[in-house]
């Protein structure tokens, strides 16, 4: 089920006990509990969004180049490339055939194979093949080594700006709900922490601010460590 803004803090209210006890908190509490509980996705677990995006022969694009809303890029995909090593050396006039042997005749020499695999290498140094990434927060932009060619696409994968409830699973919903909650229930803590007993016509009571600060704390911990499980393996992040 997918939850909006309006009705997770109508949630959290029924949580509190709306209906049945009065819930002192008021509608700009409500959103900063909500708030706080986005900032804190995006702090454990962010919401990410790909893009894919036509390269130039340029070696650093600016992320309004790219998307409005990047707050970090995360991941690059490069376009599987479809020219042969042996394309690399063509310049050479090199014949590369893996069945037949370069130096000599009566089956004597190194094998075309075994010197394919030598070019390999030789191309690897001279035109860097493995291709790299490296996000420049200074510059808010993407590095791309060595230089690409133009027309090459790419597969941008970023931690977004805004973090948007319809683009979150069930799970997700539930888990940001309840920090939500707990986020609500931390401020009517102190709130209530202030009286903390009342007087009525039938004796003084007392108000259940530390108990539910508490609780409060615990709910906290609790989304904290589904956040961690939440979020992808360290190599996902690191190239």
């Amino acid at each position: 089920m997918r939850f909006t803004e309006a009705q997770v803090k109508e949630w959290i209210c029924r949580r509190l006990g709306k209906g049945v006890v009065k819930v002192e908190l008021t509608d700009e509490q409500l959103d900063d509990a909500v708030r706080d509980a986005k900032e804190w996705w995006q702090m454990w677990v962010g919401q990410c969004k790909s893009v894919l995006f036509t390269l130039t022969d340029s070696t650093e694009y600016a992320e309004a180049l790219i998307a409005p809303d990047i707050d970090s890029v995360v991941d690059v995909v490069f376009e599987s490339s479809t020219e042969s090593f042996t394309n690399l050396f063509s310049w050479a006039d090199v014949d590369i055939n893996p069945y037949t042997f370069i130096y000599g005749g009566g089956g004597e020499g190194l094998s075309s194979l075994v010197q394919y695999m030598q070019y390999r290498e030789m191309a690897k140094q001279i035109v860097s093949s493995d291709k790299d990434w490296d996000w420049d927060r200074a510059k808010r932009s993407v590095v791309i080594s060595p230089r690409p060619s133009a027309g090459a696409r790419v597969l941008i994968t970023y931690i977004s700006t805004t973090m948007l409830m319809d683009y979150m699973t069930n799970y997700e919903v539930r888990v940001f709900r309840n920090y939500a909650l707990a986020m609500a229930m931390k401020m009517l803590a102190v709130i209530r922490m202030k009286y903390a007993e009342k007087p009525s016509a039938m004796g003084g009571f007392a108000m259940d601010g530390d108990a539910m600060w508490a609780n409060a704390e615990a709910i906290e911990g609790d989304m904290e460590e589904k956040a961690r499980q939440l979020q992808a393996p360290v190599g996902f992040f690191a190239e």
